[in-house]
């Protein structure tokens, strides 16, 4: 019989098992305050049901089951506000100068889980030369703050103390201007600072600390606003500043930088073999930038709405679009993010997506999924009315199905696209997916004729700047360039595609392509795909010499996409034109243990072996099989730099080695492309690929007018005059094939570093050649610059070695005698970048 003590001890040992095993399987609600949770709506309910498993230590191995009761809870109502500097403009154009009027704009956003109004102060702080004061346009008072709701399409004038805004949804934002005139006595580089709010550093969302200037949440009284949970917000009042700032005598550069991205999920096979059932699933983002990734002294700005035509009535909206590719439809209708819209057009693609005419979902009228040309996400302009600097927005979803009617192989490529404005000066931001690069900038460059003053922001958009979105075949797809990664990693102007071929397996199927990329495709297909790799180039080689290169090693991937086991044989085989590759190259192909040598024939295009070729039998179907290719290219071989070619024709500047991977239908070890399964990629090896071209010009300077051409750049000669300036410039290009397809392995020149030594022959512009005492040329301070990012590192003495500063003088000790251009970036194909510098004839 059991005392009653020792079960009730049994019992409560029992129990405080459970709670310990409850804390460990995740069920701490029970026990907890109710969560705090920025993002997840106030007042959602969450269940939460734990469970455990575990073991009698008297009957080992056999496991236990328990499952708790259930606990609920409701998800707090929290404040959250951010401020965000928004850009700054000047109202009279051109550099900050005295009695200008400047135009600092913030973004307030709700970043809590409930509703809430902002508390706006009709005042900013300011230091340096600058006061609150000015009349802002849009009918705007004199020394008044303005706000807007709606994007920056109206502004209110804040006519009091202060403003409380209207109810803004979690996620919306409210902007607000501030004027600022340049007082008398700016002096150029002083510094006008505006801050809007009062938090200790810009803190962001902060417990109010009460403050003169405070921009701060207003709760909306219980039952106000729907959505509004009863209640005060459990972590109060929050605070939030920010502070901009410019120079005067600096020109302003208010924009807004944002990017689309776009990432394609896995495809859903339907388990059948054949794609007309797939489905194939993207995912968009948007990011706006908080600096300047263009390196153009740009002031970020939000991205707010641009006129779009929405169920038949304009508007201002920020759109992120996506048109349907060829063969595929929109397979359901997307569901939108919290705050955003999902849209469509049925207008035909040839239609920009900026002046088409847009209906909100569900469908209307007769209009269907097929039907669709164009799916995209709009903001709703009652809850989002700008996207603030430093804020990236995910939750776009589109799901695509392949047509009934498309055949194998179909390539589905698309590319998303943005469009909004700056709120400071409406300029149009556009943007396409596929890299990294905000607003269709290529690096620092701003989108081709978008720039009209040359400052480098966009001021307006020519209609060639916006294309379409739709890719209609291969040439255009090479032309708009790949992200072949899928990562938005493309690299280029405007955007690049996010690409994928769909194809109904085979019985016999073969895919040969660069390492672990054997569906890799190339400019006209999944037949020329390569993988670029450069010999080495020694020292001191001059353009127009001949090297026996050294040997260069290669990893391809086949894979057996056909259905049925298959043997495949592995041969070297004629490229496109056989001058393009030296006569006697030798290529060895590698498996295992085996490897056959091939020796090629330039006079035939044939590749000629004593050995019976590599074939790899019984590979699996979906079976990923590695080998090796070696490249020895023959002596007397030519650099890949060179621009005179071997022979009259249309030579490449690599040496390309097609392989081509078969199956061998008659046993009869032959590569027959006519009648047999194959699949072919390029292994191409280039003798150095990074191009230097020396050019020289002349500049007046204090001597005698210059003479005949010798003031255009080239590589002539020229005749400079004492006092005349000689301007050197070495253009460096990167020669190698782009990508173009996908999965291919390009060169990239990386550790760029360019040296100018003026003492080293046969270099002598840094010496005194006649004796006469002082060196012959001397360095212009300042004039030495590369196009690109770089740095620059100079040197003086006779044997410069000794580090020095950009300076100018007579003696080799007082002046520069060696400049170093160290590129901070990678030099990508077809990239060409300059550096220059002067010398002054003494």
């Amino acid at each position: 019989m059991v005392n009653r003590n020792q079960s009730v001890n049994k019992q409560r040992q029992l129990y405080q098992f459970l709670i310990a095993t409850a804390l460990l399987t995740g069920s701490l609600f029970q026990f907890l305050a109710p969560v705090l949770a920025d993002g997840t709506t106030a007042g959602t309910s969450i269940s939460n049901t734990a469970t455990a498993t575990y073991e009698d230590p008297n009957n080992p191995g056999t496991t236990i089951n328990a499952t708790s009761n259930t606990v609920v809870v409701t998800v707090a109502e929290v404040a959250g506000i951010t401020v965000s500097a928004s850009g700054i403009t000047d109202s009279n154009g051109g550099s900050v100068e005295v009695n200008d009027l400047l135009i600092y704009t913030y973004t307030l956003t709700n970043v809590g889980n409930d509703p809430t109004k902002f508390r706006v102060p009709n005042l900013a702080t300011t230091t340096g030369p600058g006061t609150v004061s000015g009349i802002l346009p849009n009918g705007g008072t004199a020394n008044n703050l303005q706000y807007s709701t709606d994007g920056g399409a109206t502004w209110q004038n804040i006519t009091g103390t202060e403003v409380i805004t209207a109810s803004v949804a979690p996620g919306g934002t409210v902007l607000v201007r501030v004027p600022v005139t340049v007082q008398a006595g700016a002096q150029t580089n002083d510094v006008i600072t505006v801050t809007l709010g009062n938090t200790p550093g810009n803190a962001q969302n902060q417990l109010r600390s009460p403050d003169g200037g405070d921009v701060y949440t207003v709760d909306n009284a219980d039952g106000t606003v729907t959505g509004e949970v009863a209640g005060a917000p459990v972590n109060g009042t929050r605070e939030a500043s920010a502070t901009e700032q410019i120079k005067v005598g600096s020109t302003l550069k208010s924009y807004a930088l944002a990017t689309v991205l776009k990432v394609r999920g896995v495809v859903d096979t339907n388990n059948t073999t054949q794609i007309t059932d797939d489905k194939i699933p993207y995912s968009l983002s948007l990011r706006v930038e908080s600096n300047d990734p263009t390196n153009n002294g740009i002031s970020p700005a939000a991205l707010v709405g641009t006129p779009i035509n929405v169920d038949g009535s304009n508007g201002n909206y920020i759109l992120v679009s996506d048109a349907i590719p060829a063969g595929t439809q929109l397979a359901a209708a997307p569901t939108p993010p919290p705050g955003w819209q999902a849209v469509y057009t049925t207008e035909p693609v040839t239609t920009n997506a900026n002046t088409a005419n847009w209906k909100t979902f569900p469908l209307k009228g007769a209009d269907t999924l097929p039907g669709v040309t164009r799916v995209g996400f709009i903001n709703n302009p009652t809850t989002i009315t700008s996207i603030a600097p430093g804020t990236t927005v995910n939750g776009f979803s589109i799901q695509l199905a392949v047509k009934s009617t498309a055949t194998s192989p179909l390539t589905v490529s698309n590319i998303a696209q943005l469009f909004g404005q700056t709120p400071s000066t409406n300029a149009l931001v556009y943007d396409e997916s596929g890299d990294q690069n905000p607003s269709n900038y290529d690096g620092s460059t701003p989108p081709p004729g978008t720039d009209t003053n040359g400052d480098g922001v966009p001021d307006t958009l020519p209609a060639a700047s916006v294309s379409d979105g739709y890719i209609n075949d291969s040439t255009d797809l090479t032309n708009t360039g790949t992200d072949t990664g899928n990562n938005n990693t493309g690299t280029g102007s405007g955007g690049e595609a996010n690409s994928i071929i769909l194809q109904t397996p085979v019985a016999s199927g073969i895919l040969n392509g660069p390492q672990n990329a054997p569906d890799a495709t190339g400019p006209s297909g999944n037949n020329d795909d390569f993988t670029n790799k450069s010999s080495l180039v020694p020292a001191g080689t001059l353009p127009g010499a001949k090297l026996d290169p050294q040997s260069v090693g290669f990893t391809n991937t086949i894979k057996n996409n056909g259905t049925s086991t298959g043997n495949i044989t592995l041969v070297p085989t004629k490229p496109t034109n056989q001058l393009d590759l030296p006569n006697s190259t030798k290529v060895t192909i590698t498996y295992n243990s085996q490897s056959v040598v091939y020796t090629y024939d330039q006079a035939t295009g044939n590749f000629t072996t004593a050995s019976t070729p590599i074939t790899i039998s019984n590979v699996a179907s979906g079976a990923l099989i590695n080998y090796g290719v070696e490249v020895d290219l023959p002596a007397n071989t030519s650099l890949s730099t060179d621009t005179i070619p071997d022979y009259t024709g249309d030579k490449e500047f690599g040496f390309p080695i097609p392989i081509a991977a078969f199956i061998d239908a008659n046993n009869d070890g032959a590569f027959d492309k006519n009648t047999e399964v194959y699949n072919i990629t390029i292994d191409r090896v280039y003798t150095g690929f990074l191009k230097l071209l020396k050019v020289s010009r002349v500049l007046q300077g204090t001597g005698t007018v210059v003479q005949g051409n010798d003031g255009t750049f080239s590589i002539d000669p020229k005749k400079p005059a004492p006092g005349n300036i000689i301007e050197y410039q070495i253009q460096y290009t990167n020669i190698s094939d782009p990508q173009s397809g996908t999965g291919n392995v390009i060169l990239n020149a990386n550790k760029v570093v360019i040296t100018e030594d003026g003492t080293k022959t046969p270099n002598n512009w840094a010496l005194d050649n006649d004796a006469s005492g002082q060196i012959d040329t001397s360095n212009i301070v300042g004039s030495a610059k590369d196009s690109g990012s770089a740095t620059i590192q100079f040197f003086s003495g006779n044997s410069a070695t000794s580090s020095g500063i950009d300076q100018t003088g007579t003696t080799a000790n007082t002046d520069v005698a060696k400049y170093i251009d160290t590129v901070t970036d990678t030099i990508a194909p077809g990239i060409q970048r300059t550096f220059t510098f002067q010398r002054k004839v003494n």
